[in-house]
């Protein structure tokens, strides 16, 4: 890897460059934090690179500040609620006589919480965690993390399982792909070339709204590869709305906790 930097219209922006020897004539870059990186072909020239970068140095600016501007969020599974479908949901931890921490989703009543579609709640959901008496305050954070991500990761199984299937006779009703779960951060979803759709378990902090939307758009990519105007088409004849469900996704996503 190596280090670079250009100084334009837009301001100084310093990258690393990473030269792989797949690429022939194709540039990629990304922001992620604060750092802004460059993959390109082996043989390209820096100035060719530099060039590039200042090409697109709005672009990289804006995710810049973007990012100092995000909005500082608890670590996922310990604050005093997370989100699911769309609702900051609380946690209420009790000790008990368990092995493992086990989490469920219960109602006001203390029952084990019963979703129904057609249904909108106030607060009256919340997730029951119960730890093992003994566990110390030192270890306790990070085993409700991981219970609570255990938790969402089955969920988003059962979830997107029933999207998919419901959706796929209208979107792509010739294919059968497979569903699966993935702890992607930066990617809510992904449909690989022998048909498996991968959604982040990260999606069900979302709303009902946005996870149908991801599950079209990745469907829409069993028949269409790319983002041409025809694969939008496509996402755009089950969800008229999509360019704005997609900007408020991303709009929401930003103050998630990871």
């Amino acid at each position: 890897m190596e280090r670079d930097s250009v100084n334009g219209r837009f301001g100084t922006i310093e990258y690393t460059i990473v030269r792989s020897p797949r690429r022939k004539r194709t540039y990629s870059l990304r922001v992620v934090g604060r750092e802004v990186e460059v993959r390109a072909p082996v043989r390209t020239s820096l100035k060719d690179i530099r060039a590039f970068v200042e090409a697109k140095g709005a672009w990289v600016q804006d995710k810049l500040i973007e990012h100092r501007e995000r909005p500082e969020v608890p670590p996922f599974g310990y604050g005093d609620s997370v989100p699911y479908l769309g609702q900051d949901t609380p946690i209420r931890i009790t000790p008990g006589h368990v092995g493992p921490v086990e989490v469920s989703l219960r109602d006001e009543d203390g029952k084990v919480f019963v979703e129904d579609p057609g249904a909108i709640y106030l607060g009256r959901r919340h997730f029951h965690v119960t730890v093992p008496s003994h566990v110390d305050e030192a270890a306790l954070k990070e085993k409700v993390r991981e219970a609570l991500t255990a938790w969402y990761r089955a969920r988003a199984a059962e979830h997107f399982g029933e999207k998919v299937a419901e959706l796929l006779p209208y979107v792509a009703p010739r294919a059968k792909p497979t569903v699966r779960i993935s702890n992607a951060r930066s990617q809510w979803g992904s449909c690989s070339r022998d048909g498996v759709l991968r959604f982040s378990w990260r999606c069900l902090m979302l709303d009902d709204s946005d996870t149908e939307y991801i599950a079209v758009h990745e469907l829409a990519h069993l028949k269409v590869r790319n983002h041409s105007k025809a694969f939008w088409r496509v996402v755009e004849k089950e969800i008229p709305n999509a360019a704005a469900v997609r900007r408020a996704i991303n709009r929401r996503g930003r103050s998630l906790p990871g």
